[in-house]
């Protein structure tokens, strides 16, 4: 039992240091950085932040956690549809409090690597004894294409990856062992589904997919067993459904369905986020081997770069291949690359795609691409229950080469046909994220709290720096703008949004204003009971003097910023 400890200890270890290689571009200075490059998903990872900040926040300030007004002012944010990770917020407080949400976020994104890999190697050992066969496993799942496309600048999609494989180990012992009294293993799943819920909704959902999925090859492939094994699996699920659905019941009905700044349509186009068929062997920019041919191909994918997360590699594929067919018998290669198989063909989308080019040929995702809700998941993110999938298949197969003649060298030269084409380019892109001093200094009292203050630049476009601002500052005030955020968007604020992109985006000097203008400018602050203007560093060389014009009033010039306090009228 101890060497059993000490031998996992060196796993987890391993896959630590190896998480913080591939983060390490954060870690030269974790309170400041993030992932993702400017321009690339930019606002992403910050909104990621912003939110595992306003967790403990609202509930330290006795606020609704699930919705907040701080942002997109007056109409305010619906967590249910922002990925607020709400759950790793409140686990998590102690290192926000200490650091800052900047520097959880970079814990969350480096741990998620390694437990991915950890729990995925721990779930094959399961089935397949060979340490060295699992650890290439885990490597294949915890530093996939998809873990680390993501990883550039969703925290929330990999810190749900890490907790898939234990779902796997439930939904095994539900349909396979049944060890252990179901109403306990219902309550495990129950916990577990809750855990998951609060991380990534959209994620909860695919697992639910990804489960029945699952459920059917097993029950497909073990037919005589269905009436002895139903009973026990139905009381453990049934279990597992009452207590989550009583769980849920407040935040998806009350807030999500029913509550402020609700989603009405689709996030996402489900005919946009897909898996290119061309991407299951062509690398894109993330992998270290990535040639220029390759990547201009890539290039015409739709959707962007952080979800082209579908490359498997030549190698993979083709031990994946070899494996199914030569050990068709084994119930752990058959079912697991069926699985892997029927989810790579679910993340192609409604449609197929080949190089960019949506072609009219209906796959099996159009029949969920036009249900309510369901529309909203991004298909390609499928993907990561395929890489699990054969992360098993390839497992196996290393486990049988190392009993063979000459197995060392056998198992070697298979783990490099697959795990060198999907190695990463390390390290991750990173942001800097600059604060000016006056936000972390006793002058920014002056803004009084919980006013509503307009920044430029203001989030109104994809500029975040005015989240990471009002995080510094201790959350003192409420912000104009939300950009790339699901939900209703603030009112009456189209010149103030204009005046922020021109100055703090393009650079460019503001238009000469006409009386009327004027006067629909300040009536849009009004109507937003704006008390306060910042400007922070911008582009324009005219910043100060045009916005001095618009408010009549030169501003205090403190630590690093231009500041406007308003006059109450």
């Amino acid at each position: 039992m101890t060497r059993r400890v000490a031998v996992s200890g060196s796993v987890l270890a391993g896959f630590t240091a190896l998480a913080v290689l591939c983060t390490l571009s954060v870690w030269v200075s974790p309170l400041a950085r993030l992932p993702g490059e400017p321009g690339v998903g930019a606002f992403d990872p910050y909104n990621s932040a912003w939110w595992l900040n306003w967790t403990p926040f609202a509930v330290t300030h006795g606020l609704n956690p699930f919705t907040s007004n701080y942002l997109n002012y007056p109409t305010g944010m619906n967590m249910m549809w922002n990925n607020g990770m709400p759950v790793l917020g409140v686990l998590l407080w102690p290192i926000t409090a200490t650091g800052g949400a900047v520097l959880t976020d970079n814990v969350i994104t480096t741990a998620s690597f390694a437990l991915s890999a950890f729990f995925a190697y721990f779930a094959i050992r399961r089935y397949i004894p060979a340490r060295f066969a699992a650890l290439v496993g885990g490597l294949i799942y915890g530093f996939s294409p998809y873990m680390f496309a993501q990883g550039a600048v969703h925290a929330q999609q990999i810190a749900y990856a890490m907790t898939i494989p234990l779902a796997f180990l439930l939904v095994d012992e539900a349909l396979i062992r049944q060890r252990m009294r179901p109403w306990l293993l219902g309550l495990l799943i129950a916990a577990l589904g809750i855990v998951q819920f609060f991380i990534l909704e959209e994620y909860f959902l695919t697992e639910l997919i990804a489960a029945a999925v699952l459920t059917l090859i097993l029950a497909l492939s073990r037919r005589d067993q269905i009436r002895l094994r139903l009973p026990y699996a139905v009381r453990a699920v049934g279990t597992a459904a009452i207590v989550v659905g009583a769980a849920l019941a407040y935040p998806v009905v009350a807030v999500q369905l029913h509550g402020p700044a609700r989603v009405v349509g689709n996030v996402r186009d489900p005919q946009v986020w897909v898996t290119d068929l061309l991407n299951l062997v062509v690398p894109t920019s993330t992998q270290l081997v990535a040639p220029h041919w390759a990547t201009a191909v890539t290039q015409h994918f739709s959707g962007n770069l952080a979800e082209w997360d579908g490359y498997l590699g030549i190698g993979l594929l083709a031990v994946a291949a070899g494996t199914i067919a030569r050990c068709w018998r084994q119930p752990v290669v058959r079912a697991a690359g069926v699985f892997a198989g029927l989810m790579t063909l679910l993340s192609l989308g409604p449609y197929l795609h080949v190089g960019g080019t949506q072609l009219p040929i209906p796959l099996p995702w159009w029949i969920p691409a036009h249900m309510r809700y369901i529309d909203n998941i991004q298909p390609n993110r499928l993907m990561v229950f395929a890489f699990l999938g054969l992360a098993f298949v390839v497992a196996f197969a290393l486990s049988v080469a190392w009993r063979q003649r000459h197995g060392l060298m056998r198992a070697g030269v298979m783990a490099g046909l697959v795990v060198v084409p999907l190695t990463p380019q390390l390290p991750l892109p990173w942001q800097q994220v600059s604060v000016p001093a006056y936000f972390t200094s006793a002058a920014v009292r002056e803004i009084p709290k919980n006013a509503v203050v307009y920044t430029v630049p203001c989030p109104c476009g994809y500029l975040p720096d005015a989240l990471a601002w009002q995080m510094a500052s201790g959350m003192r005030f409420k912000l104009i703008g939300a950009a790339n955020a699901p939900g209703a968007s603030a009112v009456g604020q189209d010149y103030l949004a204009e005046i922020s992109l021109t100055l703090a985006s393009h650079g460019r000097s503001f238009p000469p204003l006409s009386e009327a203008q004027r006067a629909a400018i300040v009536a849009e602050m009004r109507a937003s009971h704006v008390s306060a203007v910042v400007l922070g560093p911008t582009p324009s060389p005219t910043a100060v003097a045009d916005l001095t014009t618009l408010l009549g009033a030169a501003p205090e010039v403190q630590h690093g910023v231009d500041v406007w306090v308003l006059t109450p009228t």
